[in-house]
């Protein structure tokens, strides 16, 4: 047995003695040896270093460890069960025609204003599950915070950028028109008038120096609804970060007192330059400002991604990421950098429970049952050689890709082959025997015929744009097909939603799960189909909630197309039925550099 005792700030390691096991502990920075006891020390965050160390060896096993840090211990995150009994009869609900609040709409109406009445202004974390409405929510918190405390701006901030025009178009419709946001950065166009909003960050802050719409001190000043993506921040003028400047400028001189940060687990980490922006800003401005960070993903579980949401709406005390990391983080891996798993996170639950109002779907709307399937192909005769010769080239570099950075791009031929093998075969062309090759793309079509049987709009995922380049080549032919890519620029994108939505001749959605699978609401589409599966649980979930939310009105049948025997095999069964999810996911992610042993995992 190999003893790992925590003694205040060290571990305490005591072993028989063994050449081998000295080397690895001698190994770990900060050691020290006890001479008259007998042991080991380490210090207490060089634990994962230590454990890495001996990880996949026969000494793995022999490893009991007694911590007061509660390592590796998960913790769920509770919906929030109790909403003070505010009396809200006199409070103007804002909502769309032919539309009603839910109650718990009106909950999170009580439950924020209870607290801003009982001192805490700085804000919460907005937690609820995706699909709960949690745009007509936060604004209607600022046209309140407006009518009481006098707010002079709202400033909404997007993590996705496509998300934009999902808050411009819900609050002109839950408003009914009364409240006309402003996207930062719009402009008109000379000749037309028209409006047309602009890519560069310049223009952004040129609206906020100005306070008037186009940056044009003939236009009208700027409404109470700012809207503006998150690269903003990163916004430069030499050494000055602009955009970030004026939005402090803003909220010393009383001009903004809200800000909302949507989708805040995505793009504003603090080793981010937009993530340390936004704790700049709550340095310089302290209470000044109320934040409402929004995510619809458990982040309990994740605390890489909770030190900035917390600090905005002073939910801890921790002065550094560094020392947030320290506390939350077990370190070790490829150079002692890598988070090989968490602790603490108990504590963390209860940080986030204080300063958190969550609930989740199931228990607040009655919606109609997801019924899932999951559809296996065998690949082709001609798919499997190929996949059976890039396995060898694989095989016979693996020590090179294990340490790579990102060691999982290297098994995205493999998916290639199994939904596109053109991407890795140039002499594969598309023609009449294209479909007799490709397995996935049989399976696709069956799926799109069943659908279209039950009469169901489609919308079809995939994580890469080069496989729908082939999809909507094929499908197009028999369907009217829409497309949502990153890769469209954003009125294309955004014309195709609309009319996806609402045209009934369209019946077929294709996206890439990063550009369409979240911020939007497509619950016109009563069939999902995953072409092939994404590396996360959270990104699928998130993907498929886009039919499945508020408005969702029938069952909702999710496919997901899995080649068996493949890597997509192995994917599915560690990251979607939980086998050895403990071993091989950090940080939601499939930790290849930590598990060399995952490699052959999953090209067995």
């Amino acid at each position: 047995m190999i003893s790992v005792v925590q003694n205040r700030n060290v571990y305490e390691i005591r072993f028989r003695y063994d050449p081998v096991l000295v080397d690895y502990v001698k190994a770990v920075p900060g050691r020290s040896w006890n001479a008259i006891q007998k042991y080991w020390t380490i210090p207490l965050d060089k634990l994962g270093f230590f454990i890495n160390q001996i990880k996949g060896t026969n000494y793995e096993p022999m490893l009991k460890i007694q911590s007061d840090e509660h390592l590796n211990e998960n913790a769920t995150l509770d919906s929030t069960a109790v909403i003070p009994n505010v009396d809200i009869s006199e409070v103007p609900i804002y909502v769309g025609e032919g539309f009603s609040p839910y109650s718990h709409q009106l909950d999170f109406m009580k439950y924020a204003i209870f607290r801003e009445a009982t001192g805490n202004k700085n804000g919460f974390l907005l937690g609820d599950d995706p699909g709960l409405g949690k745009t007509m929510e936060v604004m209607n918190l600022a046209l309140y915070n407006r009518e009481h405390y006098h707010y002079k701006h709202c400033l909404i901030v997007c993590c996705i950028n496509s998300s934009k025009l999902n808050w411009y178009e819900d609050i002109i419709k839950h408003t009914r028109g009364v409240e006309i946001p402003y996207i930062l950065g719009t402009r008109r166009l000379k000749k037309s008038g028209a409006e047309r909003i602009s890519v560069g960050s310049k223009e952004k802050v040129e609206d906020l120096k100005s306070g008037h719409k186009y940056a044009d001190l003939t236009a009208p000043e700027l409404p109470y609804f700012l809207i503006v993506n998150i690269e903003a921040f990163r916004t430069k003028s030499g050494k000055k970060f602009t955009f970030t400047q004026e939005v402090i400028a803003m909220i010393n001189r009383g001009d903004l007192q809200m800000i909302a940060i949507d989708e805040i687990h995505k793009n504003a980490s603090a080793s981010s330059i937009q993530g340390a922006q936004l704790l700049k800003v709550k340095e310089a401005t302290q209470d000044r400002v109320m934040y409402i960070p929004m995510t619809g993903t458990p982040i309990v579980n994740k605390p890489t991604d909770v030190y900035v949401p917390l600090r905005l709406v002073g939910g801890h005390t921790f002065t550094s990421y560094y020392m947030w990391c320290n506390h939350f983080c077990v370190y070790g891996g490829y150079g002692g950098h890598d988070i090989i798993g968490y602790k603490n996170i108990p504590y963390l639950k209860n940080m986030l429970q204080a300063n958190m109002l969550r609930r989740l779907k199931e228990e607040v709307l009655d919606l109609p049952p997801i019924i899932h399937f999951t559809d296996y192909v065998d690949n082709t005769a001609y798919q499997t050689k190929l996949y059976d010769a890039v396995v060898a080239e694989l095989k016979a570099s693996k020590e090179k890709l294990v340490k790579d950075m990102n060691p999982l791009s290297a098994f995205l031929r493999l998916r290639q082959i199994n939904g596109a093998p053109e991407l890795v075969d140039p002499t594969l062309k598309l023609d009449k025997d294209y479909i007799n090759r490709n397995a996935k793309i049989q399976m696709l079509l069956d799926l799109l015929e069943d659908a279209h049987e039950q009469h169901h709009k489609v919308i079809v995922f995939s994580n890469w744009v080069e496989p729908l380049r082939t999809l909507y080549r094929i499908v197009s032919k028999k369907y009217k097909v829409c497309c949502y890519v990153g890769t469209m620029n954003e009125t294309d994108r955004e014309k195709h939603k609309k009319v996806f939505i609402e045209n009934p001749e369209y019946t077929v959605m294709i996206g890439t799960v990063g550009a369409m699978g979240v911020s939007h609401t497509l619950t016109v589409a009563q069939t999902v189909i995953f072409y092939d599966e994404p590396w996360t649980y959270a990104d699928k979930k998130q993907a498929w909630e886009r039919a499945y939310r508020i408005g969702t009105n029938a069952p909702l049948n999710v496919h997901t197309i899995i080649t068996r025997d493949t890597v997509d095999d192995r994917v599915h069964d560690i990251v979607y039925t939980k086998k050895g999810i403990a071993t091989y996911i950090v940080d939601g992610q499939l930790d290849l550099r930590s598990n060399p042993s995952l490699f052959d995992f999953l090209i067995s």
